[in-house]
């Protein structure tokens, strides 16, 4: 049986006001037990907390805290049986979702902010698996399978209901549906093929290429021009279906120099529908009906993954480059509900080019260096192109949706490990790890948001990690 509990809490600020705190609490135990040798499962029960806070309290009249809440637990039941050429994996998993959307609160007895929460989102989600892989010969395999899917979004909830004719709006409310305490809202559910081809040409190399369909029932929603770090996560309900993925990729691998390196590259595309976006002008934080607010669309992603490991020796290292594009396209039926004239767009996590160098080297068993390189293209944002005053009111005109991006993304860091005595008797193993997080100290840009002084509207960089850190860890190895 094995236990895992992880806690960790973060805070910063971007001026002597605002405080942006962050909690995770994550609770694992997992059982494994053997049939026989050729048949066992693993059971695990999972339980994770996440929350983000956003505090003022300068202005004690207007001292606020801002939070949102996502918290899920969930049960899985994984069985592999071997059959001679046939490896059968299936299994169950059942999860629970519970979100705290936002809620505003005044900070101190002196605050006069209004209390303000909205209502929580709760779901159950399942899933029945089975997959076999098989060798057909002594250079094919197989890997096929298929997963039931189903999601039942529950109350209690409030539920408003609008006029087809017209965009959702305030104004077009014409209903309200209340949904009791554990009553289906809406349920969603389907079939998840997948299957894999694996051709081993030699000893030393092989080539694949697999098709997969997912479901994914909990939706990110993120603001490219917000200064603050505050995505939030919304569940599927009434009105918002689950994402679908279908994904084909193709892949090559090879070992090189007596095995000594490994080389791959891998090509994909995915097609996606049911995603989101919002209209122009939305305020994600606090909305109490985000649906008016929300744009269903469609997405396609691709790239070339390639990568070159060197495994073995006392200096080791690997050298990964993805070239990858994600673009999104709005198909709603109301022009409040089109982006960019319904052309195909960059999505907010679009990043075209990403390289990721690493290199270690053995001093001795006890003694190891490590340094890692990351570089990225900066991500998509939207830019206020023009401004008009109109009655002394200064209007802004943005630029098309993601039509610009952050500058790029660049970051050196480096490790020394220094083991303890490795002896086998020993019951735990120290070890210090002197390290330094972006040593070159580079203000990477965290996002650029705008305000408007006066006549003008003023652009400005963040960045939150912007000097090298170093720090000392101290750990046991068991």
């Amino acid at each position: 049986m094995t236990f895992l509990h992880i806690t960790s809490h973060d805070s910063f600020r971007f001026n002597s006001d605002s405080v942006y705190s962050y909690d995770n609490n994550i609770f694992a135990l997992k059982w494994r037990h053997f049939f026989s040798s050729r048949f066992f499962s693993a059971l695990s029960i999972n339980s994770s907390s996440y929350n983000y806070n956003i505090s003022s309290q300068n202005i004690p009249a207007e001292a606020f805290v801002l939070s949102h809440k996502v918290n899920s637990t969930s049960f899985k039941a994984d069985f592999n049986w071997f059959l001679g050429r046939n490896e059968i994996n299936f299994g169950l998993d059942l999860t629970k979702y519970e979100i705290l959307p936002g809620s505003y609160l005044p900070k101190g007895d002196s605050s006069l902010i209004v209390q303000n929460t909205i209502e929580k989102e709760r779901a159950w989600e399942g899933g029945l698996y089975i997959d076999d892989k098989f060798l057909l010969t002594d250079f094919l395999s197989v890997n096929v399978g298929m997963r039931m899917s189903a999601y039942y979004a529950l109350g209690p909830q409030s539920v408003m209901i609008y006029n087809p004719e017209y965009s959702k709006s305030t104004s077009t409310i014409t209903d309200t549906l209340n949904f009791k305490a554990g009553e289906v809202i809406r349920k969603y559910g389907g079939l998840e093929p997948r299957v894999s081809l694996n051709f081993r040409i030699s000893d030393k190399n092989s080539f694949k290429i697999n098709y997969n369909r997912t479901r994914q029932y909990i939706h990110l929603l993120s603001n490219s021009t917000s200064i603050a770090p505050t995505d939030t996560w919304k569940l599927c309900d009434y009105y918002l279906k689950p994402e679908i993925g279908d994904q084909i990729a193709v892949g090559f691998y090879e070992l090189l120099f007596k095995n000594n390196f490994e080389a791959s590259a891998e090509l994909y595309y995915k097609s996606i529908r049911n995603m989101l976006d919002f209209k122009g002008g939305t305020n994600l934080i606090m909305n109490d009906n985000i649906e008016k607010d929300i744009i269903n669309m469609k997405g396609k992603a691709y790239g070339l993954e390639l990568v070159l490991k060197k495994t073995e020796g006392k200096i080791r290292y690997s050298i990964g480059y993805t070239y990858s594009r994600t673009f999104v396209k709005s198909i709603g039926t109301f022009s409040d509900e089109i982006i960019n004239s319904g052309k195909w767009f960059p999505a907010n996590f679009d990043k075209p080019n990403d390289l990721v160098v690493t290199f270690n080297y053995l001093f001795s068993r006890r003694i190891s260096f490590s340094s890692s390189y990351t570089y990225s293209t900066g991500r998509p944002i939207t830019y206020p192109i023009a401004t008009y005053d109109i009655s002394d009111k200064l209007l802004v005109t943005y630029s098309d949706r993601n039509e610009y991006r952050i500058p790029d993304y660049s970051r050196l860091d480096v490790s020394l490990k220094v083991s303890g005595n490795l002896k086998s008797h020993r019951i735990a193993h120290p070890n210090w790890t002197f390290s330094v997080y972006n040593l070159l100290g580079r203000e990477n840009v965290y996002s650029i948001y705008f305000k408007n002084q006066g006549e003008f509207v003023n652009g400005y960089k963040l960045s939150v990690f912007g000097r090298a850190i170093p720090s000392v860890t101290f750990s046991f190895d068991f």
